[in-house]
């Protein structure tokens, strides 16, 4: 039997493929989605912009609240061009893509800007962060969750390349090194790569260890334990102690997830979330106490007296709070100089994103994101029927290692930075990869599907020719 194709036919098939402007077809005869090519470029420039964050911000004027005009038109360019991929305008409400408990906790945000100490500043970080927040939904919602959890994997895995080489060729980058009096001494000799500092350069190798350690048998056992040794070796020697207690804590959990039955693990893995974020405040607060060291800044990172300002401010404007971005790097505006003096007016983070969240947003607003950040997404995971017990386990140890990171450093909501970043790569994941409790189909993966089974169809076709 033979069959042949009329040219009329395939010229046809060609001018639709063009008018929708979406597909190519290669040289093996398969077809490759030019929108979907997009969004993966979209995905790679987005991670790519969130490693470098910490460098990008270096230039900007100390405390004051200056951002950077060209970072933010990145994002924005970045945004657009993932959703031109997704094509807009058939997805109707659906390009929206966030899930509602996070619109709600947006939705404080941006009206805490009503009584916000400086509107403006708070505006500009509640944007980017916004733009932030529906990039990397629309990537996993349109993108698949598993195409994305490689592209995660390949992103963090150069970037532990890059920061290796920065550490051997350019040590004055890649090492903290004492460069005056004021540095502190616990950073000296501590490993950062090109990622400016240790604590950010030891949580992206701390999150590279779960995501080979847990749902990766499709790697192959060579490479994912050299990337698991090569990403611990310099975790270990950024002597970064938030990531690597919370990274231990992570791997109990995964593991939990991925061994215990389904009864058993719903009440154990939020128990030892508790739990483990418990101790890991108490350790925070009072390990310089311990260490006899409570009054001396430059041998520890003095979280107990930033935190001691946080409270007393906090219990002034329990509801309100100062409004969303507005209490550090705001210039003379901030109320951490009404509340303190010496050591905490001089650092530009809180070291905790709770707190952070409970003096600028209230307890409300603290609440509306805890629940969509945490409780909403666990609950999402343990619910789950048909969700592998490879990919539970490790979703909820990213959910875990960022929760708990949080205790110690200010990440969740906070614009770009990298471990608030992952935990909204995380919530994304659990949203779109429990199919029992989100079975809604978009037009899109029906219109894949169609495509996939008339390739079929044609190979067959071919064979036959």
């Amino acid at each position: 039997m033979k069959i042949v194709m009329e040219p009329s036919g395939a010229s046809s098939r060609l001018f639709e493929q063009l008018q929708v402007g979406a597909r190519r077809e290669t040289v093996t005869g398969g077809y490759v989605d030019l929108r979907d090519q997009m969004l993966r470029v979209a995905a790679v420039a987005f991670l790519v912009m969130v490693v470098l964050a910490p460098l990008m911000t270096l230039n900007e004027a100390s405390l004051t609240g200056a951002g950077s005009i060209y970072r933010q038109t990145s994002y924005l360019v970045i945004l657009g061009m993932a959703l031109w991929a997704v094509r807009p305008l058939e997805q109707g409400l659906g390009i929206i893509a966030i899930p509602w408990p996070i619109l709600l906790a947006l939705g404080w945000c941006y009206l805490s800007l009503f009584w916000a100490i400086d509107p403006d500043i708070g505006f500009r970080r509640l944007l980017l962060t916004t733009i932030a927040i529906w990039t990397v939904f629309v990537l996993v919602k349109f993108g698949g969750d598993r195409v994305m959890m490689d592209i995660l994997r390949g992103a963090l895995v150069v970037a532990l390349v890059v920061n290796y080489f920065v550490v051997f060729n350019d040590p004055v980058v890649g090492v903290h090194l004492q460069t005056d009096a004021n540095t502190l001494t616990a950073l000296v000799g501590n490993w950062r790569g090109i990622m400016a500092h240790k604590n950010f350069a030891g949580a992206a190798s701390a999150i590279l260890i779960l995501l080979f350690l847990f749902d990766a048998k499709r790697i192959p056992a060579i490479l994912r334990i050299v990337v698991i040794v090569a990403a611990g070796y310099f975790l270990f020697r950024t002597q970064s102690k938030t990531s690597a207690g919370m990274v231990a804590m992570a791997i109990l959990t995964g593991w939990m997830f991925q061994t215990l039955t389904r009864r058993l693990r719903n009440y154990l893995v939020p128990i030892t979330m508790i739990v483990g974020a418990t101790i890991w405040v108490m350790t925070s607060a009072y390990r310089d106490v311990l260490e006899l060291n409570y009054l001396e800044p430059r041998a520890f990172t003095g979280r107990g007296q930033i935190w001691a300002v946080l409270a007393r401010y906090a219990g002034d404007n329990l509801v309100t709070g100062a409004g969303f971005g507005s209490f550090w790097n705001i210039g003379g505006n901030s109320p951490v100089y009404r509340y303190a003096v010496g050591f905490p007016t001089l650092v530009s983070v809180g070291h905790n994103g709770y707190l952070d969240l409970l003096v600028t947003v209230g307890v409300p607003g603290l609440c509306l994101i805890v629940f969509a950040m945490i409780v909403w997404p666990v609950w999402r995971l343990l619910s789950s029927t048909r969700i592998t017990a490879a990919r539970g386990a490790l979703l909820t140890a990213l959910m875990l290692f960022c929760l708990g990171h949080n205790v110690t450093e200010s990440s969740i909501f906070e614009r770009d930075a990298l471990v608030g970043v992952l935990m909204m790569f995380a919530v994304a994941f659990a949203q779109y990869a429990t199919p029992d409790v989100d079975q809604r189909r978009t037009k899109r993966d029906v219109g894949d599907d169609v495509l996939r089974t008339m390739r079929r169809r044609r190979r067959g076709g071919a064979k036959l020719a």
